[in-house]
Formats: C-alpha cells, sequence, structure tokens
C-alpha cells in the first residue's frame, strides 16, 4: 500500500515499463487454485486473463514513471483477501493496476454510472466508467490507450481529446488490494449523445444506469448522488479532481 497521490499531469507523461513475469511465492502459488475454482465456479464468465501488476512507481513534477509486470486475474484473486498479508507475511501481492476514467462531455457534464446489481464488487454502487490495464505485447504500456478502451467498452465513446487528457490521482484499494490510477478524460461529444451512443456499448451490462452530472454538481457532493452508495474509486475520483480544480484556479 501507499498514500494516496494527487496530481494533474498530461496523460502522455505516463510512462509504463513492462520488466518480466509476477510469480507468486510457492506458498502462496499452492493457494491460488481453491480460490480461483471457487470464483470461477459462481462466475462461469471469468476468464483467467493477463493483467498489468504495479511493481514499482515514482511521481514526478513532469511524469508518473511505472515499473510493471505481467499477472493474471487468478493471481489478483488468490491474492486480494484482507488477511493475505498475515498468512504470508512480506509475500508480494499480484497488485493489477485498475484505472477510472472521470469521462468529460464537452458540455461540462460528468459521465456516472451506477454498477450492476450483480456486479462481483461493489453491487449498485455510484462508480464512474474502469477496469483494469493490460500488458500488451510490447516493453512500454500506453495506460491513456489502455484507459480508452475501457471507456469504448463501457460507453462506445471514441472521440476522447488524447492532447486534452490528465492523470488526477494514484490511490491504493484497500478493501480489493490493488492500485488505481485516476484520469480525466474529456469527449467532443454532448453528454446526451454519449448517454444515447452507450446504450449499444460492448459493456453495457456491467451498469444498472448510465447518467450524467455537471461537473461542479459532482465536486460539490450533489443530493443527485445520494441515491446509491458511492464506490471507493468514485469517492477517490471526486478528491482527485477537486484537488485538480484547487491546482489550476492557483
Amino acid at each position: 500500500m501507499f498514500d494516496d497521490q494527487s496530481f494533474s499531469l498530461p496523460a502522455d507523461r505516463l510512462l509504463c515499463h513492462v520488466d518480466g513475469v509476477f510469480a507468486l511465492e510457492a506458498m502462496a502459488e499452492a493457494e491460488r487454485a481453491a480460490p480461483w475454482a471457487a470464483f470461477a465456479g459462481k462466475r462461469p464468465e471469468a476468464f483467467d486473463g493477463r493483467l498489468l501488476r504495479m511493481a514499482e512507481h515514482s511521481v514526478t513534477d513532469d511524469a508518473l514513471r511505472i515499473t510493471a509486470q505481467e499477472t493474471r486475474f487468478s493471481a489478483y484473486i488468490a491474492t486480494r483477501d484482507a488477511d493475505f498479508s498475515l498468512r504470508h507475511p512480506g509475500v508480494g501481492r499480484a497488485d493489477p493496476l485498475g484505472l477510472t476514467a472521470a469521462v468529460l462531455a464537452v458540455d461540462g457534464q460528468l459521465i456516472l454510472t451506477r454498477r450492476s446489481l450483480t456486479a462481483e464488487q461493489n453491487p449498485g454502487g455510484i462508480y464512474l466508467v474502469g477496469g483494469y490495464a493490460e500488458p500488451g505485447s510490447a516493453g512500454t504500456v500506453d495506460l491513456l490507450g489502455e484507459a480508452e478502451r475501457e471507456v469504448a467498452e463501457e460507453l462506445a465513446v471514441t472521440d476522447l481529446l488524447r492532447e486534452e487528457a490528465l492523470a488526477i490521482g494514484l490511490a491504493y484499494d484497500p478493501v480489493h488490494c490493488h492500485p488505481e490510477l485516476f484520469l480525466l478524460l474529456p469527449s467532443a461529444s454532448r453528454a446526451e449523445d454519449i448517454l444515447q451512443q452507450a446504450e449499444e456499448a460492448q459493456d453495457r451490462a456491467e451498469a444498472a444506469q448510465l447518467f450524467a452530472c455537471p461537473l461542479a454538481q459532482v465536486i460539490e457532493g450533489s443530493s443527485a448522488l445520494s441515491a446509491a452508495p458511492w464506490t471507493w474509486s468514485f469517492r477517490k475520483a471526486r478528491q482527485f479532481l477537486i484537488d485538480h480544480q484547487h491546482r489550476a484556479g492557483s
């Protein structure tokens, strides 16, 4: 785990290098099969895909630099429970890098979701858009490209303004045990149009509801957001957005 880190960095200053494959130590590896079998038994659609593990990171005034490793979803399932570190002191977790995308429409509205009631994490909670970064096939990973992929899959939005995109924070989810990178991604579309086209998105079923809220009201904690509990990632994103506005106005 690490302390929250708030920043406002152009997304092209996210520098991620993949250095090898993460291997669980022997005792932890022996535990992988049972939790994965239990998880997959409850969710037959589960796929043991390749994920990007954040091994090290550093933040400077001009860049976020990440050294990463390849891991698997099953390794994450095996190492994410709260008692893992008690059973295996000093053993590293799979720690896949999560991405939370705050998609800002051209009319100043933020695209929000309420997670499906059958979601494995935070069912029914207020959320943004997100997923896990994947390692790709080269030695470097375009983290903005990974966020764009998630947005395209969940919202069918493909007109994000890459030159205006910002990374606004990095935090560690203490419940689901993985690091999360937060990005502010402006779109050239209006919120109304985004919500309409999102109904045809590949992963539309991940959200029970899609809606938009003016960014100013999100920052103020509008009562319009009280209809459902806030997920951890939404709370963190909101704080990082507040921090970003303070920096932009100073």
